[in-house]
């Protein structure tokens, strides 16, 4: 049998070459090892030899060994209880309790100085903390070059691409890609290649190169070659981004995220909704949204998804039309105007927050709002190259001027083109054709019978609630007609509604 010595030397030698689930079995055997040896050291090394992995399972057992390393060590050995302490906080699954970021003071060993920052990176990965997450990057890119250690080099630019990728500087994330690939290359670790190529895959879906995307994404899984990679975790994601804009695979990318958010926290359930968005399902999507509505404010914010989810989720409100809960998602996301929802710079791109922030005041009827956020997000997108969501901004801004208008006729112009040229199918679906001067008629965009039917009683002059009433729907449901009314007609108005239906002489 092996001593501990060369078993931690075989973890080490895993996870630098394989699959992360392989060096978790060979750091568990150091574990065993080390506790038939009453070797407390050799549990923590055991403990921190893997420093990243996308599997929550994967980071939970890891956790297990370091809370079990701490109570062997006590007193005894300060550098490593350094480190376990600080892979305490980096394997900490941000949807539970947080452990306390309160770290021992800085020490000369290197190891311990990473682990810190990279527990600092994990407790910290917020929009909130973007000028000290860079701070930090920094500090793991002069760590690297003074001990000529790649990990920390690679490590800090990586974080660093994050950072530029939430500001939406593609010119430094560019340049710092372009560092990333001759330490990927000379590594001979797969995962660090794969996520180069994640990162590239990125930035083609922000283009609209959906092909190059996906092809890329799929040579990184081949690449990297773990099930529980970084790479094979975002395929369903980017699988899911490509159906909702193209309308490609579109049934077996749902059928895959049903599958998956069974097995996530209970909020994961908003991007199902948002997935059935993409399709229009929304008899299905409003039944889910009143068991998330009541909750959206307990995302975590410390979760690297939460910006994706609150983006996503204020668009689940505006398509509905709650305006209870959009109106609490606009004052948790207008601090965020400015940003771009994306976790990591190889995670998919979900827009500029005034995307949502935008479809958010225009459900709430602050117009100068709406053009005020979506306008942002047009300059945001055409600065960006960011051309699916420069089709859908302009899309809004269409429908906020009116189709009918110079202005509103121009937007739709843009964005069909763009749409059109991309292959934007479930787009080019909602909007309108081109029309004239003349705007759109009922033919154009028919309103459905309840629609119909609710036009006429709010022709009669009855509330939102008083239609309820007649007709035994809930309020939230008239309200969501009454909205859906408005925009097929091109209207801001109840009065507007009315005079359409006296027109039609009935």
């Amino acid at each position: 049998m092996r001593d501990v010595a060369e078993l931690l030397e075989h973890a080490r030698t895993v996870y630098a070459t394989g699959p992360v689930a392989q060096a978790l079995e060979a750091c568990e055997e150091v574990a065993a090892a080390a506790r038939a040896a009453d070797d407390p050291a050799a549990l923590a090394d055991a403990a921190t030899v893997i420093h990243t992995t996308p599997s929550t399972a994967v980071a939970g057992r890891v956790h297990a060994l370091c809370t079990e390393a701490l109570a062997r060590l006590g007193d005894s050995d300060p550098v490593r209880s350094a480190r376990v302490r600080a892979q305490l906080v980096l394997t900490t699954d941000p949807f539970h309790v947080s452990e306390p970021l309160d770290l021992p003071p800085e020490s000369g060993d290197p190891e311990s100085s990473f682990l810190r920052l990279q527990a600092w990176q994990a407790a910290r990965l917020t929009v909130d903390h973007l000028p000290e997450r860079m701070e930090v990057a920094d500090a793991a890119v002069e760590l690297g070059r003074r001990t000529g250690t790649d990990e920390y080099l690679f490590a800090g630019r990586r974080w660093r691409t994050d950072v530029h990728a939430v500001l939406g500087d593609r010119v430094d994330l560019a340049a710092e890609l372009s560092a990333l690939r001759p330490l990927a290359a000379r590594s001979g670790r797969p995962a660090w290649r794969a996520h180069v190529m994640a990162v590239e895959a990125s930035q083609r879906l922000l283009e609209g190169r959906y092909d190059d995307a996906v092809d890329l994404l799929q040579r990184a899984v081949q690449t990297e070659g773990d099930p529980d990679g970084e790479s094979a975790a975002l395929q369903v994601i980017v699988t899911s981004v490509v159906a909702q804009q193209t309308g490609r695979g579109a049934a077996e990318s749902e059928a895959a995220v049903r599958e998956l958010v069974d097995s996530m926290p209970y909020m994961a359930r908003g991007w199902l909704c948002v997935v059935l968005r993409a399709r229009d399902g929304r008899e299905e999507a409003e039944a889910l949204w009143w068991s998330i509505a009541p909750h959206v404010l307990r995302m975590p914010v410390r979760a690297p998804e939460w910006l994706i989810a609150t983006v996503g989720n204020a668009d689940v409100c505006a398509w509905l039309g709650d305006r209870e809960t959009g109106a609490r998602l606009y004052a948790e996301l207008v601090p965020y105007s400015g940003l771009h929802a994306i976790a990591f710079a190889h995670s998919p791109y979900e827009g500029p927050v005034d995307l949502a922030l935008g479809r958010l005041a225009v459900l709430a009827d602050d117009r100068d709002a709406a053009a005020r956020h979506l306008g942002s997000a047009l300059h945001a997108c055409e600065v960006l190259h960011a051309l699916p969501h420069q089709a859908l901004v302009l899309a809004e801004l269409a429908q906020l001027a009116g189709h009918g208008t110079a202005g509103g006729q121009a937007h739709a112009g843009r964005a069909r083109a763009l749409a059109s040229r991309l292959g934007m199918a479930p787009l080019l679906a909602r909007m309108p054709a081109a029309t004239g001067s003349r705007g759109l008629t009922a033919a154009d965009r028919p309103l459905t019978p309840r629609e119909l039917e609710i036009t006429a009683l709010v022709a009669d002059g009855l509330s939102n609630a008083a239609i309820a009433e007649r007709l035994i729907l809930s309020l939230r449901t008239v309200e969501h007609h009454v909205s859906n009314v408005l925009r097929k007609l091109d209207m801001t108005s109840r009065a507007g509604m009315a005079s359409w239906h006296a027109s039609r002489g009935r």
